[in-house]
């Protein structure tokens, strides 16, 4: 389509038919060689050889119109001489052509029987008078080589309404490829190879009033957008002139104001539109900016207050409103949003033009007015990783921050910049750090990937120093990093704290209390003495947190096997314990009595 000179060579290579390609390739040689005449039928025959294709496709296809016109022509030819009536025959291919199978249009069933008038001009010099005859010009014989190849030979059989039907009929399909690109390529074995506009226009036409108009399941919408993007990628002028022309007046006078997010949504995702009307790009700038970009959680509790969050509906619209360029202006003007809520869309979004173009500019604008945490997030993206701004306010944000802050920022980002910067504040905060502070600052600095040996030594000391300093209550606690504390500093403080243990496990007020504090016996255990194992296992049975809880029964697996490992012989408050636990019969109690029973 829109071609204005065509190369005799690129004819031929058009041609679908094999037998037909060679009679346009001797056509050719015809012309090359000064014989129009000879070129002209030649030009004739290849149409009705690829007619004839055509019919054996559409009737592999099922269709009964073909099968007869296939059959009759059969009869004809095998019969013997019957010239006549091959001939009408081929003489009514032009019509059969249109108002049969649609492979050609009104316009071009006029060149094609002008070719017909011709071939006959041609190969029966009795019809001009011997004193003028027809001459064959160059510029006719090319004419009828260019229509022949453009109106029939190049394009596959179905067209018109049936290759509409099938084109959508694909479209449908779960297996219609949803990347444009396959898309394309599924299409150039379809009926839109060398498609007419007409064809183009029914396809372009069709598909746009489905995506502005009805209701589809995204899927479905998916493989619409991609056989849109298809047609428009393979008739790029075509589709842009269909657009062009009916689109505002498609939105305008069809689409309705419940469902002006799809024309959006179309816009966004359709790039083959140069120009929309006036009226439709204030409707559309209208829509975007009455958006509502917040929208109230669903509540668990009706005691609870109502929760703005992110529209995830609201920001899907406004991702594809960035790319109409009309509109952008506005987009960025609806994100003018809290910093945390703009670093939450930029770790979600998917749309690499939307998170560059409009995001990252936002957030480079309010880097002044961000966290260290902020900034780390933001420094995140590669386009904003060597930002002098951004490493400027970071910078200044460390010498602020506290030992945890730092830390817990450290292993979250995993940053080798940010872990240079930090390594000597780090190096001045920890020593004067207290035992609230360096524990959980050490466990988060373990996370990150390379952890520097020196800080951790330094941590270490730290933490050794301020344990032998530390009261028990305020080493209780930290009891959760008491994995962090050496045995050689801590262990002091329990022995001289045993009676405030056992005192604590015997009060333990939830089954998670029991449990910890069971775990503390365990550190103590080879401490005790014989009546303070005693007490401890009369107490299990006299508070139901304890016997109740399943953490309980852990501990006191363990809490047997250090006394075996201290006595080497089971004592006896072990064997009256067994006894009462006799009366429990669930899988904690169980697996207990399993174990002590193993060594009986």
């Amino acid at each position: 389509m829109y071609e204005t000179f065509i190369d005799l060579d690129e004819l031929i290579l058009r041609c679908r038919d094999k037998l037909s390609r060679k009679f346009i390739q001797e056509a050719v040689s015809c012309y090359r060689a000064g014989a129009f005449r000879s070129c002209i039928v030649a030009t004739w025959n290849a149409v009705v050889f690829d007619f004839l294709h055509k019919l054996r496709e559409l009737e592999l296809f099922g269709d009964p119109e073909a099968a007869k016109l296939l059959k009759e022509f059969d009869n004809l030819r095998s019969s013997g001489k019957q010239y006549k009536e091959l001939w009408q025959f081929e003489s009514k291919i032009p019509e059969i052509a249109l108002t049969k199978f649609e492979l050609i249009s009104t316009v071009e069933k006029a060149d094609i029987e002008r070719l017909l008038d011709d071939r006959s001009r041609c190969a029966h010099p009795s019809m001009t008078s011997l004193e003028e005859p027809f001459e064959a010009t160059a510029e006719l014989a090319r004419y009828h080589l260019r229509s022949a190849v453009t109106h029939l030979l190049e394009r596959p059989p179905v067209q018109g309404r049936v290759a509409s039907e099938r084109i959508f009929q694909d479209i449908k399909s779960e297996y219609f490829p949803v990347d444009p690109e396959l898309a394309t390529k599924y299409f150039q074995t379809s009926p839109l190879a060398r498609a007419r506009f007409i064809l183009v226009k029914d396809i372009v036409i069709g598909l746009t009033k489905s995506l502005l108009l009805d209701d589809r399941l995204e899927d479905e919408r998916s493989r619409q957008f991609s056989a849109l993007n298809a047609v428009s990628s393979m008739y790029p002028q075509e589709t842009r002139e269909i657009l062009n022309n009916q689109l505002s007046n498609i939105i305008l006078n069809r689409v309705t104001d419940e469902i002006w997010d799809k024309t959006i949504i179309y816009l966004g995702s359709i790039s083959a539109w140069d120009t929309l009307s006036e009226a439709c790009r204030l409707k559309a700038t209208s829509y975007v900016d009455k958006i509502e970009i917040y929208e109230t959680a669903p509540r668990f509790a009706t005691h609870l207050k109502d929760v703005k969050r992110l529209s995830k509906n609201a920001f899907s619209i406004l991702i594809k409103a960035s790319h109409i360029s009309f509109l952008r202006e506005i987009v960025i003007k609806k994100l003018q949003i809290p910093l945390k809520d703009l670093l939450s869309l930029k770790e979600t979004c998917k749309d690499d033009f939307f998170k560059d173009n409009i995001i990252i500019p936002i957030l480079r604008n309010l880097s002044s007015q961000a966290t260290l945490n902020e900034l780390l997030s933001m420094r995140s993206e590669p386009s904003l990783s060597s930002d002098e701004a951004i490493k400027s306010y970071i910078e200044q944000e460390v010498k602020k921050s506290s030992l945890i802050e730092l830390t817990s920022t450290a292993s979250k980002y995993q940053d080798q910049w940010f872990l240079d910067l930090i390594k000597s504040e780090l190096e001045e905060k920890i020593p004067n750090a207290n035992l609230k502070n360096l524990l959980p600052s050490k466990l988060n600095y373990q996370l990150i990937n390379e952890p520097e040996p020196n800080i951790l030594k330094l941590f270490d000391d730290s933490i050794a120093q301020q344990a032998k300093t530390t009261s028990f209550d305020n080493l209780l606690e930290q009891r959760e990093y008491w994995d962090e504390i050496p045995d050689e500093s801590i262990k002091p403080v329990l022995r001289s704290n045993i009676s405030i243990i056992i005192e604590k496990f015997a009060k333990s007020g939830s089954f998670a209390s029991a449990g910890s504090n069971a775990k503390l016996l365990v550190k103590i255990a080879e401490d005790l003495t014989p009546i303070q194992w005693k007490n401890i296992l009369e107490t299990f049975f006299q508070n139901d947190q304890i016997y109740c809880s399943y953490d309980s029964y852990e501990e006191f697996e363990s809490l047997f096997k250090k006394s075996l490992e201290l006595n080497d012989l089971i004592q006896p408050y072990w064997n009256t314990f067994r006894e009462k636990l006799n009366k429990f019969n669930d899988k904690s109690s169980n697996s207990l009595k399993q174990l002590i029973d193993s060594y009986g």
